[in-house]
């Protein structure tokens, strides 16, 4: 997308487009695929950064803020935890505000999940920073397979 905006396309958000992918079999496969995302991601931003790329840092400054703290409690005190405190703050309101359309169960159960695609996104995100890049057509040709589905047809 970077490289079609410096090319000078404009790039359209339509609210009704949507993408279902099939959920993973298994909490390590999907922890696995937001690591994944989290490096094609710092793969991005090292061959087009943009300022709109700042948000994609949040999860990773994150992660580092979380192993940084654990050090800096030491000689700081429980104050470095403050921001930690904050982000409980946030996703226990995500929580309520996803509890009004899917119910207290699934949106209690989806906390963790939250915070965990947040880390495993955030450590993806640093590996991605390390990695050493390859050349454009270089890794081996993944079939896409698109699938027409009728908008009754999938529930969300």
């Amino acid at each position: 997308m970077d490289a079609l905006q410096k090319g000078g396309a404009t790039l359209l958000y339509d609210p009704g487009f949507l993408v279902y992918r099939r959920p993973r079999p298994t909490l390590r496969a999907f922890a696995r695929m937001v690591m994944t995302y989290g490096r094609g991601r710092a793969e991005q931003f090292r061959l087009h950064p943009t300022p709109g790329s700042a948000l994609n840092l949040v999860p990773p400054l994150f992660c580092l803020y979380l192993l940084l703290s654990l050090v800096a409690a030491f000689w700081l005190g429980a104050l470095v935890f403050a921001p930690l405190a904050l982000y409980t703050v946030a996703v226990a309101g995500q929580s309520v505000m996803s509890a009004r359309q899917k119910g207290w169960a699934r949106s209690l159960l989806a906390a963790p999940l939250l915070v965990m695609s947040q880390l495993c996104y955030g450590f993806g995100f640093w590996r991605g920073l390390f990695t050493t890049l390859k050349p454009r057509g270089a890794g081996p040709s993944i079939p896409v397979e698109l699938e027409r589905v009728a908008v009754g047809e999938v529930q969300g």
